[in-house]
């Protein structure tokens, strides 16, 4: 016979790995979870603790899939921005005589970009200018989106 779900212990492991994660990095709000529509889609003598505890962790685990992965597509832009500066470094450095050798980096760093994004690396100033325009648009949100330089 299957051991009984500690729901308790559950959410307080989960609660723990929540409280590991870089939430402070999430750009798009999420949603906000509300009581299960499925339970209470249910019949009232159907319910019983059982169903709300693993309605309850079910909840929580979706909770933290969309947390995840708002925090991984965070950690993702911020990681591609630093690689447009790095771009943007080398490119400057490129045209320095005395590192000539970054030009073929320059290159396969460009070529690279346009294979994946199908379009050329926007410049600095553009890269800049879009940044700026997402700095604003975050604090008329209310400050509740981060920005990563």
């Amino acid at each position: 016979m299957p051991q009984p779900m500690n729901t308790e212990r559950l959410l307080a492991e989960l609660a723990k790995v929540r409280g590991a994660m870089p939430l402070h990095r999430i750009r798009r709000k999420l949603k906000p979870k509300h009581t299960s529509e499925r339970l209470h889609a249910r019949p009232l003598n159907m319910q019983s603790m059982e169903d709300f505890e693993l309605e309850t962790v079910a909840e929580a685990l979706e909770t933290m899939v969309e947390e995840t992965s708002a925090v991984v597509e965070a950690l993702e832009e911020s990681l591609f921005e630093q690689a447009l500066d790095i771009y943007y470094a080398a490119e400057e450095l490129a045209r320095d005589p005395e590192h000539a050798h970054l030009v073929e980096q320059v290159e396969k760093m460009r070529r690279s970009y346009e294979m994946e994004e199908g379009r050329p690396i926007p410049s600095k100033e553009e890269t800049l200018a879009r940044r700026a325009r997402g700095a604003v648009s975050c604090a008329a949100a209310g400050g509740t989106l981060v920005v990563q330089p």
